[in-house]
C-alpha cells in the first residue's frame, strides 16, 4: 500500500503537470476522457482536477465512476466513503458503494448497502451478488423483478450472461436482443453479444464485437482477451500474437491472459514457452483449470512426464469423457514409462465403432509399448477411418450448418478432410462456406475452388466460390459470373439468388 508522503508526492507531480490548466479546463478534460471511455486517463485527470478542486462533488462522483470501471473496487469504496462523509451511502451512491463491494466480492455488504431500494439497478446488482453466492434462482428472481419495471441495457446485459450459464441459447438471444435495442453501445451488451455469438459458434460475429468493444473501451481487458481467445479459435496465432501483446504488458499475472500466452505459445509447439506463461500463475489454478492440460502437455514434451501426471491426473478422472484430457494423460504416462497406464487410461476413448484414426493409432501405438498381443490389428485398423466415424462427423457437421455453428461445423469436416482424400464435394464445400463465415476467406477460397474443379456445374459449388469471392473482396467480375451461373443452375434457390443480389449491389 502507498505511503501518505508517496501519495502527496504523486499528487504534487500531478498539479505541477496540470499547473498550465485552469481548474474547468482539468474537469472538462476529465469528462472528456471518461465519455470517451478512456478510463486510465480519466483517473490521472481527475486526481490532477480534485488537487484543485478537492470538494467537488461532480468530480468527486465521476472519480467513483471510473474507478468502477477500471474495476477498483477498493479505490471506489474510498471514493464513496469521501463523499458520503459520516453517513451511510444511500440512491445512486448506496448502489455505486455496493458495485464497489461485489469487486471486492464482499455480496453480503453489497445486499446490506441497498436496503430499501427497490429500483432496477439495485435489483440488477442484488442479483449479481446472488451469483456471487452460488445463488442462481436468487439471481433469476431479482432479474425479473428488474425486467418487470423495465429493465436497462445492463439488466438485459446480465440476464443474457446467467441464460448461457443455463445453457438456454435461444432464451439468451431473445434477451439479448432487448439489451441490444436498449443499449447497442454499451460494454457489457457487447461482451454478451460476442459470448452469444461463440455459443452459436458463429466466430466471425464474435470477433467484431469483440474487436468493436476494445476500440470503444481503450485498454478494456475483457474486449481484448475476448478478442485474442477468438483469434486463436480462428487458427489465426499472428493476429492472436499481435492482440496479446499490450495485455502481457499491462496484466502479466492474469489467469486468462497467461491462459491465452500458453496457447499461443502450444500452437506452436514452443513447450517451454507455455512453461514461462503459466510459471507466474500456477500457484493461483484450481485443480480442474484446463490451463493445466496445456501445461502437462509441454511438461510431458520437455521431458517431464511425472509434473504433466499430476497436472492432468486430476481433470482427466473428473471428466472421463473428456478425450483431450485423457490423451495428455495417457502421453505423459507412456513417457514416464508405464505403457500399461497409458493404455488403462484411453481405453474407454477407442471403445465403440466411432473412434477415430488418431485416436487408434494413438491406442496402437501404447498397446506395442505394452507387448499386447492385438498391437498390431490396432495398427491395422487405425489406417482407416471406420464407417461409423466418419458418418458421425458428416452427421455432426451437416447439423452444425443447418444450426449456423460454423466453428462446430469446421472441426466436423476438417476431420473428416484430415483422414479421407479430400475430394468429397459435399464436405469440401461446406467446409469452404464455414470458413468464410468464421472469416477465414483465404482457407475458403482454397477449399471452394478445389470443389468447382470436382464439380464445375454444381449450382451450390459455384454459389460457394462466387460468394467467396465477393466477401473477399477478390476477383469480383469473377465471383459475380459464378453467381449468375449457380442462379441459371438453380433458378429457385433463394440462398443463391440473395448472394447475387448481394453481389450486383457491390458494384466493380
Amino acid at each position: 500500500m502507498k505511503t501518505h508522503a508517496a501519495i502527496s508526492a504523486l499528487a504534487a507531480v500531478l498539479l505541477l503537470s496540470a499547473c498550465a490548466k485552469s481548474p474547468e479546463e482539468l474537469a472538462q478534460q476529465a469528462r472528456t476522457e471518461f465519455a470517451a471511455n478512456d478510463y486510465g486517463a480519466a483517473r490521472t485527470s481527475l486526481v490532477a482536477a480534485l488537487t484543485v478542486r478537492p470538494d467537488d462533488r461532480e468530480l468527486q462522483l465521476l472519480q467513483v465512476r471510473t474507478l468502477l470501471a477500471l474495476g477498483d473496487g477498493e479505490g471506489a469504496r474510498s471514493a464513496v466513503e469521501r463523499l458520503a462523509g459520516n453517513k451511510p451511502p444511500q440512491g445512486v451512491l448506496g448502489q455505486l458503494a455496493a458495485e464497489a463491494a461485489l469487486l471486492r466480492k464482499a455480496p453480503d455488504v453489497a445486499v446490506t448497502l441497498l436496503t430499501g431500494d427497490g429500483s432496477v439497478e439495485a435489483n440488477r446488482l442484488r442479483a449479481a451478488a446472488a451469483l456471487q453466492k452460488q445463488d442462481a434462482a436468487g439471481a433469476i428472481r431479482y432479474l425479473d423483478q428488474a425486467v418487470a419495471a423495465g429493465g436497462s441495457g445492463a439488466v438485459f446485459a446480465d440476464y443474457t450472461r446467467l441464460l448461457l450459464l443455463n445453457d438456454d441459447v435461444a432464451g439468451a438471444q431473445a434477451m439479448h436482443a432487448r439489451a441490444q435495442a436498449m443499449a447497442p453501445g454499451m460494454l457489457a451488451v457487447q461482451l454478451t453479444g460476442a459470448e452469444l455469438a461463440i455459443r452459436q459458434g458463429d466466430l466471425a460475429r464474435a470477433l467484431a464485437s469483440y474487436t468493436k468493444a476494445a476500440q470503444t473501451y481503450p485498454g478494456n481487458t475483457a474486449a481484448m482477451t475476448g478478442k485474442a481467445a477468438v483469434l486463436g479459435d480462428l487458427g489465426r496465432f499472428d493476429e492472436m500474437e499481435q492482440a496479446l501483446a499490450p495485455l502481457a504488458a499491462a496484466a502479466p499475472k492474469d489467469p486468462v491472459v497467461a491462459y491465452l500466452k500458453a496457447r499461443l505459445a502450444a500452437s506452436r509447439k514452443n513447450w517451454d514457452g507455455v512453461r514461462q506463461a503459466i510459471l507466474p500463475v500456477e500457484a493461483g489454478l484450481g485443480q480442474q483449470d484446463p490451463v493445466r492440460l496445456i501445461y502437462a502437455e509441454a511438461l510431458t514434451n520437455l521431458g517431464q512426464a511425472e509434473l504433466a501426471i499430476a497436472q492432468a491426473a486430476p481433470i482427466a478422472r473428473a471428466n472421463p469423457d473428456n478425450r483431450e484430457a485423457l490423451r495428455i494423460l495417457a502421453e505423459a504416462q507412456f513417457r514416464s514409462g508405464d505403457p500399461g497406464a497409458a493404455m488403462r487410461t484411453f481405453a474407454p476413448v477407442v471403445q465403440g465403432n466411432a473412434v477415430r484414426p488418431e485416436e487408434l493409432a494413438l491406442y496402437a501405438r501404447l498397446a506395442k509399448a505394452a507387448g499386447a498381443p492385438d498391437a498390431g490389428s490396432l495398427a491395422n485398423r487405425a489406417k482407416a477411418p471406420s464407417p461409423q466415424a466418419l458418418g458421425a462427423d458428416l452427421a455432426e457437421g451437416d447439423a452444425a450448418m443447418k444450426a449456423g455453428n460454423w466453428a462446430r461445423a469446421a472441426v466436423a469436416y476438417d476431420r473428416i478432410l484430415a483422414v479421407t482424400d479430400g475430394r468429397n464435394v459435399l464436405v469440401l464445400n461446406n467446409m469452404a462456406y464455414a470458413q468464410a463465415m468464421l472469416g477465414n476467406l483465404d482457407r475458403a477460397r482454397e477449399l471452394a475452388d478445389k470443389a468447382l474443379k470436382l464439380a464445375p456445374d454444381n449450382a451450390s459449388v459455384l454459389d460457394t466460390a462466387g460468394w467467396v469471392r465477393i466477401r473477399s473482396g477478390k476477383d469480383l467480375e469473377q465471383g459475380k459470373a459464378l453467381l449468375r451461373k449457380a442462379a441459371q443452375k438453380a433458378p429457385g434457390n433463394a440462398a443463391i439468388r440473395a448472394h447475387l443480389a448481394e453481389a450486383e449491389n457491390r458494384g466493380g
